[in-house]
């Protein structure tokens, strides 16, 4: 009887260690409406969930921006999504029915933690770092390295604002990783945002098949060639000619596409520090 009593009194006191020492979580809810998320940005222990529930009637869907989190199926009006955050990060997410509608949500954790809202980006195109520390405190002095493709790096320093949290705007010109630090600790993300060339695409004269295109980047895109391409009925892009780039990366050309109504756009291949760029696509009536 005493080796039963003290084996009851030994599991009650087990679990109320347990009980004292876990943390509660808490169920974070999310309208989805037509003129986009409300809130908007949330900031969240780990473990704790968010749930966005459609409120709009027409549908929508949660897209996170680089993959830290399980997107939503395209959701009816009044249905929901529910996501629980386990990992301190910072997350980004769109409405894929709506792009422009953007969300924000951050994990506080022990440490300083790091996002970005896009990990592919348009040179010089803006794009949005951001992340939490360990205390809901403003005033709290974050540095961000930023490393260039090519070695080059750059401190950023930001504060935090009374929850705990920081965010700037950086416009990356080539390749580049963001990595924060805070009373001596490193963030455990250095998220990178992949840039592909600004590319233009102009018509000249559609009558006369002239045209014209420009690659912009940090580093030179001189003797480069770009693909001119038109989209085929199945959606593929087929190329239709080559174009090589003069010294200030531009060209003027001699079209070959036919008569009618042709989509079309200019392409070029991945360089150092740079992933594959294309044009807007252009339609082009002759």
């Amino acid at each position: 009887m005493k080796k039963v009593l003290i084996l009851c009194l030994g599991v009650l006191a087990l679990a109320g260690a347990q009980s004292a020492t876990s943390e509660p979580t808490a169920t974070v809810n999310v309208a989805i409406t037509a003129n986009g998320f409300n809130p908007r940005n949330v900031t969240l222990s780990a473990g704790d969930t968010v749930v966005w529930r459609n409120a709009d009637t027409a549908e929508h869907q949660v897209v996170s921006d680089t993959g830290g989190f399980r997107s939503s199926p395209v959701l009816a009006p009044g249905r929901t999504h529910t996501v629980q955050f386990e990992t301190p990060s910072a997350y980004s997410y769109h409405d894929g029915r709506k792009p422009a509608n953007t969300g924000r949500i951050v994990v506080r954790g022990n440490t300083v933690n790091i996002g970005v809202t896009s990990i592919r980006a348009v040179y010089r195109s803006p794009i949005r770092v951001f992340g939490s520390v360990g205390v809901a405190r403003s005033g709290e002095v974050v540095e961000v390295t930023i490393t260039r493709y090519g070695g080059r790096t750059e401190t950023k320093t930001v504060v935090t604002d009374s929850d705990g949290t920081y965010e700037f705007t950086d416009r990356p010109t080539i390749r580049t990783e963001y990595k924060a630090s805070w009373r001596n600790g490193d963030s455990p993300q250095a998220p990178f945002v992949n840039v592909r060339p600004l590319v233009v695409f102009s018509v000249l004269s559609a009558r006369n098949n002239q045209f014209f295109v420009r690659v912009r980047a940090q580093r030179s895109y001189r003797g480069k060639v770009v693909r001119i391409q038109r989209q085929a009925r199945n959606g593929v892009w087929v190329t239709t000619k080559r174009v090589r780039l003069n010294s200030r990366g531009e060209a003027r050309f001699q079209g070959n596409f036919p008569r009618g109504r042709t989509i079309a756009r200019a392409w070029v291949n991945s360089s150092p520090g740079y992933v594959p760029g294309f044009s807007n696509a252009k339609t082009i009536r002759r």
